[in-house]
């Protein structure tokens, strides 16, 4: 080997060291505890209607679906079977009515105004699966579903119970978030869906990852994820996305499974082997939360002083989002 050699092997290996450290997210220690939950159930998601109030929905794919209600952020009130299967999302309106779906095309809905009186629909009769629901109020909302990679579906709702309109889109369809009576964001495997004013959905340019989830904290200000790693922003309502993170850049093994922003600044992202990640600047830089268990989280939600998170075989933990 000549010298030649030798000192361009070593400026590169000093190169890929420097870019390696600058490019490496930071860390920082979670302070969190372990919600005891009494069944195995895998956890699918969770809603905070106030410190003292929150809604979780799980359950097993193919056999029992439940729905836990917890007050006092330290006793469960109740945890009520209620549907046949899954249930995979959990929403509220902005009169705290509550809205959840899963698998084999349930929806089921109750009023704030009658706790624990649930009403069924089974606004799809086949198999495929509702994934996310999302009501502005209690006359107008959104569901999608889809299978694996394929059949997509978007059903526009009216008061939970009646089908406006179905929408079919040939890639699975996994979140929704409805900013406004005119304007929302599905997104799916390989889409990013948005809502015209008309009511008829237009694809948008952004492709590349299976994008699972997406929140909005403010009406011009949203964010997407995806399976594989990917960061998604918009400041615009949802009509162009900036990529903040391209897939399969810092989260090898670890899927990202939900993300949810307290305001426009502050937001955090879970999934797989207790990933938690967190930023304080509108997604520019994310600190790597360290110490939690090694458990696939797939809901989140979050109150200025502690977040909630939920997972696989019965897991909630509490968490100091400070961190």
């Amino acid at each position: 080997m000549t010298k030649n050699s030798v000192f361009f092997s070593f400026a590169l290996g000093l190169f890929l060291l420097i870019f390696s450290a600058c490019h490496k997210k930071p860390e920082a220690t979670v302070s969190w505890a372990f919600f005891d939950f009494p069944y195995d159930y895998d956890l699918t998601s969770v809603k905070i209607q106030s410190p003292d109030n929150w809604h979780i929905v799980g359950g097993k794919a193919w056999e029992s679906g439940i729905y836990a209600h917890i007050i006092n952020q330290d006793s469960i009130q109740s945890i009520d079977s209620i549907a046949p299967k899954r249930l995979n999302a959990v929403n509220l309106d902005n009169n705290n009515n509550i809205y959840t779906v899963g698998y084999t095309g349930y929806l089921l809905s109750q009023s704030n105004n009658a706790p624990h009186n649930w009403h069924s629909n089974r606004i799809f009769n086949t198999l495929n699966v509702l994934r996310d629901v999302d009501f502005i109020n209690d006359s107008t909302g959104l569901a999608v579903a889809g299978v694996a990679y394929h059949n997509g579906y978007i059903f526009r709702l009216e008061h939970a119970h009646i089908i406006q309109k179905i929408d079919t889109f040939q890639l699975s369809v996994r979140a929704v978030d409805f900013i406004s009576p005119t304007n929302a964001i599905a997104v799916g495997y390989g889409n990013i869906l948005k809502m015209q004013s008309d009511g008829k959905w237009n694809r948008l340019p952004n492709y590349g990852d299976f994008y699972v989830d997406v929140d909005f904290p403010t009406p011009t200000i949203g964010y997407i994820i995806g399976n594989a790693g990917s960061i998604l922003k918009t400041t615009d309502g949802g009509q162009n996305w900036t990529s903040l993170q391209k897939k399969n850049t810092y989260s090898p093994n670890k899927a990202f499974r939900a993300i949810r922003f307290l305001d426009e600044q502050n937001g955090f992202i879970t999934g797989e082997h207790g990933l938690l990640w967190k930023t304080k600047d509108g997604g520019q830089n994310w600190t790597i939360g360290k110490g939690l268990p090694d458990i696939e989280l797939q809901g989140i939600d979050i109150l200025p002083h502690k977040g909630v998170l939920v997972g696989k075989a019965g897991t909630i933990i509490t968490f100091d989002p400070d961190f």
